[in-house]
């Protein structure tokens, strides 16, 4: 199937490794290219050459998510690499800031929130408004099931996760008149580097509770995207799609 991404420039946050890179490489085998924003510069240089690899354009730029300016200097460094963006993937996470309410510092809440949910709308502001003008653009959230269940310890991670899921609401609502859609995805837990250093009983303990009994792998994922940042998902707009092997069901 022809996903219409050929030429199309897409931007992914969280590009570095993991989930975020393989969403890269997905959409680069669509014919996308990519534009890699991580704080992990040599990783998404790394990610950048993998994507040339592919014959197409790429580019790599350090960003700090959480500051505005950052993120606004890094879109336009990805314009003037590849041209007007036509698909954001926000994909980056902070993921270890593991406290209780009680013990959670007010720094290292704000910190993840601001990672994980205003450099999502940081992003979205780079490109909402010109993709509307071209009739066209594809705006993708990767949010986590922690954003729907909640997670012990994990009171930032969680509110921030589940924020996206308004985010990408609002996002559709506001551009669904100019061909724009945006879309909010939840995985389960991916075979990535940041997963193995989860401790072991916890890792298994989340296993048990999918029915497939597997970690996910990252292209299972970043194939959906791919999909959704395509012209044949025009249609899917404010959607939750879970990718998530079942977790959500009841299982024994």
């Amino acid at each position: 199937m022809d996903l219409g991404l050929t030429g199309k420039n897409a931007v992914v946050s969280g590009g570095a490794r993991g989930i975020g890179q393989a969403i890269c490489l997905g959409l680069a085998d669509e014919g996308a290219n990519v534009g890699i924003l991580d704080l992990n510069i040599e990783g998404a240089e790394e990610t950048a050459q993998m994507v040339r690899a592919k014959s197409r354009k790429s580019t790599a730029v350090k960003v700090d998510l959480a500051d505005y300016n950052s993120v606004s200097q890094a879109f336009e460094k990805v314009a003037a690499d590849l041209g007007e963006v036509d698909v954001l993937v926000y994909c980056a996470a902070i993921t270890d800031n593991m406290a209780t309410i009680d013990k959670m510092s007010s720094e290292a809440w704000s910190k993840e929130i601001a990672v994980n949910l205003y450099g999502a709308f940081y992003c979205i502001k780079q490109v909402g408004a010109a993709m509307a003008k071209r009739k066209w653009g594809r705006i993708i959230l990767v949010s986590s099931r922690a954003g729907l269940d909640g997670g012990f310890g994990q009171c930032s991670y969680s509110s921030s996760k589940a924020g996206l899921c308004g985010l990408a609401k609002t996002t559709a609502l506001e551009y669904a008149r100019f061909g724009v859609t945006s879309n909010v995805i939840f995985p389960s837990l991916a075979n990535t580097p940041a997963t193995q250093g989860i401790p072991e009983e916890m890792r298994n303990r989340i296993i048990r509770r999918i029915p497939t009994r597997r970690l996910q792998e990252p292209e299972e994922l970043a194939s959906v995207v791919s999909f959704l940042a395509g012209e044949q998902a025009r249609s899917i707009n404010g959607a939750e799609i879970m990718v998530t092997g079942g977790i959500e069901l009841f299982t024994f």
